[in-house]
């Protein structure tokens, strides 16, 4: 397990800035949040060369691009919008192998949650659309993630991933949202186990995951080998420097809690 953060909490920050920052503290891999104006330059309108020096860039100082975290979503009840959506993910396919990101970030959210015909057909449609861009993401080696985001539970997610029998898809556990929404961790995970790619890890004070929830994913996740991220995302901090020292440190007292 490894600790990396998105670009989120340091949205003004060049990619040799991110880079400086993840050695500073600790951090092995910085995941690029898209569409939002940061100043990585990560971006659709980037060159060739662009690219390419952003992942020189980071390999030459041992940081990965753990992910590119999209705006993609995949929760319309009409088959029309999906297609443009689904172009706008291929496009982004080949920008992470360009950079040497593996994974995908994706929404298949929010989802109906009193009318189950209704969640089915949407889910359906998101399958569909998943696995329509199954084969360019294999080409390309890049994984496709959807998200326990906002009302999605992992049951729900898993059922996604069921219907679409997409090679390329997997998850993109987020235990915040669906602890604040009363599913527990140890609840939700026998419905991704095994098919967790990368996580989002927040460990504000305050919130709605204990340290407790944290502890326990990092139990779980660790019988099992896992050898991911957990992607700090705290958006627009005004202490992005206490923010990661914070992270960091809960990072590793969790990692130190399952041995």
């Amino acid at each position: 397990m490894k600790p990396g953060f998105m670009t989120s909490v340091c949205p003004q920050q060049t990619v040799a800035e991110l880079i400086a920052t993840a050695r500073q503290y600790g951090y092995q891999g910085i995941e690029f949040r898209v569409e939002w104006d940061h100043q990585h330059g990560v971006e659709l309108g980037a060159t060739p060369e662009q690219l390419a020096t952003t992942r020189r860039l980071l390999a030459d100082n041992g940081i990965a691009a753990s992910c590119i975290a999209t705006s993609v979503k995949f929760n319309s009840p009409d088959r029309a919008a999906h297609l443009p959506q689904r172009e706008t993910l291929r496009k982004y396919i080949a920008l992470a192998a360009e950079i040497g990101a593996p994974y995908i970030r994706t929404f298949s959210d929010s989802l109906p949650e009193e009318d189950a015909p209704a969640r089915d057909h949407v889910m359906a449609l998101a399958a569909e659309s998943y696995a329509a861009v199954d084969e360019w993401a294999r080409q390309h080696g890049i994984g496709v993630l959807v998200e326990t985001h906002t009302n999605m539970r992992a049951h729900w997610a898993r059922q996604i991933l069921d219907m679409a029998q997409a090679e390329s898809l997997q998850v993109l556990w987020h235990i915040g949202h669906h602890v604040s929404r009363g599913q527990s961790v140890d609840e939700a995970y026998p419905h991704i186990r095994g098919h967790v790619r990368h996580l989002h890890f927040s460990a504000m004070p305050g919130k709605d995951v204990t340290d407790a929830d944290n502890r326990r994913t990092f139990e779980l996740l660790a019988q099992d080998n896992f050898q991911g991220f957990f992607s700090v995302e705290v958006i627009n901090p005004q202490d992005p420097n206490g923010v990661l020292a914070h992270h960091i440190a809960k990072f590793n007292e969790f990692m130190q809690a399952t041995r």
